[in-house]
């Protein structure tokens, strides 16, 4: 179903590219507020977009609400919220159609395509270096160092400074002896971010 314009899922892959997923969150929360500016919507309201999935709404609302773009309303099934709002930034940005489209691409480019699982594999390292065996300063550190990957990746696919990334895995990985066992995603972003130098 395309009840909003824009197909958010790629061709090579059932994964809906991020920035497509937020642009369609954007507009949905947009046309709602014109509607009924009080109104919040729930996960469920989000669902009926049949081309929004389940596992895309957190992460990718979490990001919204961090631009403060939209406001959440926790519930008591984190990090899932239980209602949301576009705030007047968020308005703002969709009615400028330039700036909208800078930062929310109708069609994300082919580099962008291939980055699509990062976002998701970035909320599972967050978890499992939340949950690592560190303690003390070696946990802040590393939960430090996770926080800068995050910013780093998020920014558009063409001004990655691919040598930070590289050094800020490395920072990560050297918290454990074996990091695949205590990080099992550090090699799946390890991979998903190789991609983009071939």
């Amino acid at each position: 179903m395309r009840r909003y314009g824009v197909n958010c899922y790629n061709s090579r892959m059932k994964t809906p590219h991020p920035k497509s997923t937020r642009r369609r969150l954007l507009t949905i929360l947009y046309e709602r507020y014109l509607q009924d500016p009080l109104e919040m919507l729930t996960p469920e309201d989000f669902l009926e977009d049949s081309t929004l999935r389940r596992e895309d709404l957190a992460a990718n609302m979490h990001y919204l609400h961090d631009k403060n773009l939209v406001e959440l309303m926790m519930g008591y099934n984190p990090p899932m919220f239980a209602a949301a709002r576009i705030t007047a930034d968020g308005i703002d940005l969709v009615e400028n159609r330039f700036e909208f489209n800078l930062r929310f691409p109708p069609a994300p480019g082919e580099e962008e395509e291939g980055m699509a699982d990062l976002p998701r594999l970035m909320e599972q390292l967050t978890a499992e270096a939340d949950f690592s065996p560190l303690d003390g300063e070696a946990r802040a550190s590393l939960l430090r160092d996770v926080q800068f990957l995050r910013d780093e990746v998020a920014r558009p696919v063409h001004r990655w400074r691919m040598q930070v990334i590289e050094t800020v895995l490395g920072w990560i990985a050297a918290n454990f002896e074996h990091p695949e066992e205590t990080l099992p995603s550090l090699p799946q972003i390890r991979e998903t971010i190789a991609r983009r130098e071939d």
